[in-house]
């Protein structure tokens, strides 16, 4: 009886051992509990840090002294240069955009070893901070704000066509229409195309200039170009058999007898631009000259006339650089840490 009585003892112990371990159970399942495997995948794809593009840096010309920065800081030196900082912020960020495209354009045609140069006939211009103070003395601190964020708010966007960045060419300001670039370079491009440019010539500085020569001013411009040229100066047909673009720009033209280009032209007599008409006097020739610069890719006053009337700064951009897309640095061919 007495192992009876143990027995007895034993097996109720572990039935209550066993109908209590499913609340022990309990309590650990909610200290622990056992999260979904979706779950897991959703914390995991949370916490994980956001990826970064790695700094792009560049090599500048100045002077013919190369010096290595950041891209986006260059910019900023660039577009203060290139655009009025009074301008509209979005023309600003299409300035931003075009130029760092520019950039990584002639950065990728090897012009320099893989540089760019801060001469303005070459490659773009570009002011160090000092020469920004001197310039804008009391409005320093406004305009670099200002155009630090331009840069900044477009930060690594990019103009490419086929994956690689454009020739993102731009302009003071057009007459009405910009010009395509097989006109001006001599190479057609699908995003350099004439495309209309709506521009206030009230806010334009001499939208419309004048250029009057005298008989010996006339002379000696000609002789600078053509020395045997400039004896027929005096002769009826001055200019002659002039060709015009669709865009309204002169192509071609005969000067004495001799062909040139309207941009040849443009340089001879110190012209703003090719969109140019011209009236023979008796003391000598009047220009008529209508916009500042090439004509081809972005007109700056036309930006600036678009971000005026509520263009984004992409909508500017899609408009002067037709069939380009807007992509990151990192997409374009070719781009590496260190350019």
């Amino acid at each position: 009886m007495k192992n009876l009585g143990k027995i007895f003892i034993l097996a109720f112990l572990q039935v209550g051992v066993i109908l209590t371990l499913p609340l022990f159970m309990t309590d650990a399942a909610k200290e622990s509990p056992i999260v979904p495997t979706a779950a897991v995948m959703a914390e995991v794809v949370e916490t994980d840090p956001p990826t970064v593009e790695q700094e792009v840096r560049i090599r500048l010309l100045v002077d013919g002294i190369e010096q290595e920065m950041n891209l986006e800081e260059y910019l900023v030196g660039v577009v203060a240069a290139e655009m009025p900082a009074s301008f509209e912020p979005e023309a600003l960020k299409a300035q931003a955009v075009a130029a760092r495209s520019y950039a990584m354009f002639r950065i990728a045609s090897n012009a320099h070893g893989g540089a760019i140069c801060s001469d303005y006939g070459c490659c773009q211009a570009w002011l160090s901070e000092e020469q920004l103070q001197e310039k804008w003395v009391a409005a320093y601190d406004d305009y670099s704000e200002k155009i630090r964020t331009a840069v900044s708010e477009t930060k690594g966007q990019c103009l490419s066509y086929n994956g690689e960045a454009i020739l993102a060419a731009f302009h003071s300001s057009s007459g009405g229409k910009t010009e395509s670039s097989e006109n001006v370079f001599g190479q057609a491009l699908p995003y350099l195309v004439s495309v209309e440019s709506r521009e206030d010539p009230a806010a334009v500085p001499n939208y419309i200039s004048t250029v009057e020569l005298t008989e010996s001013e006339l002379y000696s411009a000609v002789a600078a170009w053509n020395e045997a040229a400039a004896v027929r100066v005096s002769d009826g047909a001055l200019l002659s058999e002039a060709v015009f673009s669709t865009s309204g720009r002169l192509m071609s033209v005969k000067l004495c007898g001799e062909a040139v280009s309207g941009s040849e032209l443009r340089s001879i007599f110190a012209l703003r631009s090719t969109d140019v008409s011209w009236q023979r006097s008796e003391s000598g020739l009047c220009f008529t000259v209508t916009g500042y610069g090439h004509g081809v890719g972005m007109s700056q006053y036309g930006a600036n006339n678009m971000a005026k009337l509520g263009s984004s700064w992409e909508e500017i951009v899609l408009h002067y650089y037709p069939g380009a897309d807007i992509v990151p640095v990192s997409a374009i061919a070719g781009n590496s840490e260190v350019l």
